[in-house]
């Protein structure tokens, strides 16, 4: 339990120091600039890529898609840059997606603390930024997120002005901390014991997926998560069933959809008729940057708190580690 608390809580320490080994990591492509780029990770780690193609689709001069599986699109050519993102450097579908990508000449880089990826990434000199290991892969998201975007920066597809505002988020967090503990408990009061429905605008699916994956891993809960409009389209219809045992959780940012906030209130007003609590979360922080990592922070210490309440433990993974164990007997 204390691993944990003292993980969450040393995150903007952990931001401060993904920043250092950025900064310290040229990352050279060879005026290669890439048609598309393809994120390879899975759980912990691929979330930095489900998030930053999210972030950047607005801005990137490329698509930028995140995958989550053993094989690549058909598009994945000599054109693409395939950025491996695995913590422990042994994560078989991404090895498995790598190889893949190696057959077809994409361009590739590497995030990892070693392993399996970290042999292959120095064998093959493939721009690298390499990373403290040793924790559990969703505890150093700090580490993995600021190092596809500094990889993704170094290939044109990151705005100036948004990454060097990474220099600004750890001394944001760490004055903000005890703020957001605060908040935290707040939602958890709410939602302790009940069916946590997640929901936010579409651009904001990458925040409420580590969301839900957080309330998963450290907290073991069965949570759901949807995007606004789409959810308008089908799951709303399914609140006809819904109840007094569930919380709708609602995620706004400034950066919202106007219509989308429309949609937001007059769904709030049905996840109210049937009897559930609605939580709307707003972010702190004077940029998109600062209220993003605001935000992650505050779904790490709802899912630490939530796991404390139910005396679980949060880096218990015993059920991956069955998988884990049983994938090993398979050739």
């Amino acid at each position: 339990m204390e691993r944990m608390r003292k993980l969450i809580t040393d995150f903007p320490g952990q931001i401060s120091n993904a920043w250092q080994i950025t900064q310290s990591t040229p990352l050279d492509f060879g005026g290669f600039h890439p048609e598309n780029v393809v994120i390879l990770g899975m759980g912990g780690s691929g979330i930095s890529g489900v998030i930053a193609s999210k972030m950047l689709a607005g801005t990137a001069s490329m698509p930028i898609a995140a995958n989550c599986d053993y094989t690549l699109p058909a598009y994945v050519s000599s054109d693409t840059l395939v950025v491996a993102c695995s913590y422990s450097g042994a994560t078989e579908e991404t090895l498995a997606a790598l190889g893949e990508a190696e057959a077809r000449g994409a361009r590739i880089a590497a995030i990892t603390s070693g392993g399996e990826l970290g042999e292959r990434a120095e064998a093959g000199g493939w721009p690298t930024v390499t990373i403290p290991g040793g924790e559990p892969p969703r505890s150093q998201f700090g580490y993995a997120f600021t190092g596809v975007m500094h990889v993704l920066h170094a290939a044109g597809a990151v705005p100036d002005a948004l990454y060097a505002d990474f220099a600004n988020v750890a001394a944001y967090l760490a004055e903000q901390q005890e703020d957001i503990v605060e908040r935290a408990g707040q939602v958890a009061d709410v939602v302790e014991g009940r069916r946590i429905w997640l929901y936010a605008d579409a651009a904001q699916e990458g925040l409420i997926t580590r969301w839900r994956q957080q309330l998963n891993e450290n907290s073991k809960l069965l949570v759901t998560h949807h995007v606004f409009p789409e959810m308008n389209h089908n799951e709303l219809v399914g609140w006809e069933s819904g109840s007094e045992d569930d919380v709708a959780v609602i995620v706004q940012v400034p950066e919202d959809h106007a219509r989308t906030r429309v949609r937001m209130d007059v769904c709030t007003g049905v996840f109210q008729d049937r009897g559930a609590d609605v939580v709307v979360i707003e972010p702190s922080g004077d940029s998109a940057l600062l209220r993003f990592f605001d935000l992650v922070h505050l779904g790490d210490w709802l899912s630490l708190l939530l796991a404390e309440r139910a005396g679980v433990d949060p880096v218990d993974i015993r059920n991956i580690d069955l998988l884990k164990n049983e994938l090993a007997q398979v050739p």
